[in-house]
């Protein structure tokens, strides 16, 4: 990898990575840059903060993944183990790399340079928007942006949503699930960073579009939204995957609510991040729907979902 794009690759991990949790909550998220023949990608089981140019980094043979991606003609028994073997295979190995990430189908997919790939908290509401009014939502970002979007309605993380990403759109907005950017230029971040903020503005989300133009600290934000008890809420996969890790964290209250200690920052910051964006949303949007049940149900068993424990591959 050259050293500007390993250089790149690192500062906009950082650059996401860093607004915790209004984009990113934990180890979720993932971004990657296309070099000549080969894709670099975040790798599985990495925070973004803390991806640099010598580690939480993924080498991948792209066009190989996508040729199959392409032909692939999996039942939905086979096709997951398939998925989860054709990432094994198409990660490359070499000194410090991990393994390429379960969202690695649509990066490949996607020909665009950059592709970043989020759990903003704006994107889930705009989707939440388009479910109520789909008029009002598209006829908004034909006014605001030139670049083409497209919506994904709810599915599976990894091979079934590699397989729903389609076209050469600039944004993908993906229900219950975050945000696609695909660009040859990585100034794509800087014009969500300003769409977003319009959209909170103008779809009345004004405690959101604050912290999105003031941010707060983690500890700050967790003492104002997070210490109140709340019911169990599933808004994101990750949600789903790593529900028994936080019921270990969460204290239940006689009404049967969920309470995140604050002391337990500290013992697990990840479900600490991960249960002040769900209060977020609840806060934000009481009626905002959960993850359907066909995914929260099956997410964490995934076969992709174990690669995210595997971290080094040997080194040849």
């Amino acid at each position: 990898m050259s050293l500007n794009n390993k250089k790149k690759l690192s500062e906009l991990c950082q650059k996401v990575g860093v607004k915790i949790p209004v984009w990113t909550q934990g180890a979720g998220g993932n971004i990657s840059i296309k070099e000549e023949n080969t894709l670099w990608i975040k790798a599985t089981g990495y925070r973004l903060d803390e991806v640099n140019e010598a580690m939480g980094i993924a080498h991948v043979d792209y066009q190989k993944m996508a040729q199959v991606l392409l032909k692939e003609k999996w039942g939905d028994f086979e096709g997951e183990d398939n998925y989860a073997r054709l990432i094994r295979e198409s990660t490359l190995p070499g000194p410090g790399l991990g393994m390429a990430s379960m969202e690695t189908g649509f990066h490949a997919l996607l020909p665009k340079k950059y592709v970043l790939h989020f759990h903003s908290l704006a994107s889930l509401l705009v989707y939440h928007e388009l479910n109520k009014n789909k008029k009002r939502v598209i006829e908004w970002f034909k006014d605001k942006t030139e670049v083409e979007v497209h919506f994904v309605e709810a599915c599976r993380p990894g091979w079934a949503l590699s397989k729903k990403i389609k076209g050469n759109a600039s944004v993908y907005f993906l229900e219950s699930h975050g945000i696609i950017l695909h660009s040859d230029s990585d100034s794509i971040l800087s014009m969500w960073t300003t769409l977003e903020k319009e959209f909170c503005r103008d779809f009345n989300y004004s405690e959101l579009y604050s912290l999105l133009d003031n941010p707060k600290s983690f500890l700050e934000l967790f003492e104002r939204f997070a210490t109140k008890s709340m019911p169990f809420k599933c808004y994101f996969p990750d949600v789903a995957v790593f529900s028994e890790r936080l019921e270990k964290v969460l204290e239940k209250e006689p009404s049967g609510e969920y309470r995140f200690p604050k002391e337990s920052i500290k013992t697990d910051r990840d479900m600490a991040e991960l249960w002040l964006a769900t209060q977020l949303i609840y806060h934000f949007c009481p009626e905002f729907q959960e993850v359907p049940k066909e995914i929260s149900s099956v997410v964490k068993d995934l076969p992709t979902e174990k690669l995210r424990r595997e971290r080094e591959l040997s080194d040849g």
